[in-house]
């Protein structure tokens, strides 16, 4: 259920991977949020374009520590356990193209497709790392369950789980089932 996706970069095609098991790899690795650092990265890259680039040096840092997790994530053989010994075997590339391509690629992994039925409380809080692995923990899923789901999917599953208790204003009867 994981996301993978190849990327090419300086010539090179780079497999990349998603899944839900990225921001705890993220924080052991770096010890910062991916959520947190992802919409701070593409805040400032929307600000800017590759013509007129003003990208702080966090920002970069960023982009390269999430390709990183990302690579290494799908390739843990081919990565080195350092981001900067990965990063050295580019020449040269735009910041431009291949961070749309890794947006992408997480933007599938957080994709859901269940709707609450009913909210115990609004939720108004941004996701963290912190708070998804504690609905990990709270659905029941291992560590190594991560590696096999996407972010959306865990997501559904806790919605679904809350929804499990929603008291529906009718249910279908047998003659229902037997008219449909």
């Amino acid at each position: 259920m994981a996301i993978q996706k190849n990327i090419t970069i300086d010539g090179i095609d780079v497999p990349f991977k998603a899944s839900a098991a990225v921001p705890r790899l993220y924080r052991l690795k770096f010890r910062r949020d991916i959520y947190q650092d992802f919409a701070a990265l593409q805040k400032s890259v929307g600000e800017n374009t590759e013509k007129s680039s003003a990208l702080d040096i966090e920002s970069l840092e960023v982009f390269e520590n999430i390709a990183y997790i990302m690579a290494k994530h799908a390739a843990p053989e081919n990565v080195p356990d350092n981001p900067d010994d990965f990063l050295e075997q580019f020449n040269t590339f735009s910041i431009y193209e291949i961070l749309p391509q890794l947006i992408d690629l997480w933007g599938l992994n957080v994709e859901t497709q269940v709707q609450s039925e009913k909210k115990h409380r609004p939720i108004d809080r941004p996701m963290t790392t912190p708070l998804f692995l504690l609905r990990c923990v709270q659905l029941g899923l291992s560590m190594g369950d991560l590696d096999f789901l996407t972010i959306g999917l865990v997501n559904d599953m806790f919605t679904e789980r809350e929804n499990d208790d929603f008291k529906y204003d009718s249910l279908a009867t047998q003659e229902d089932f037997d008219a449909f």
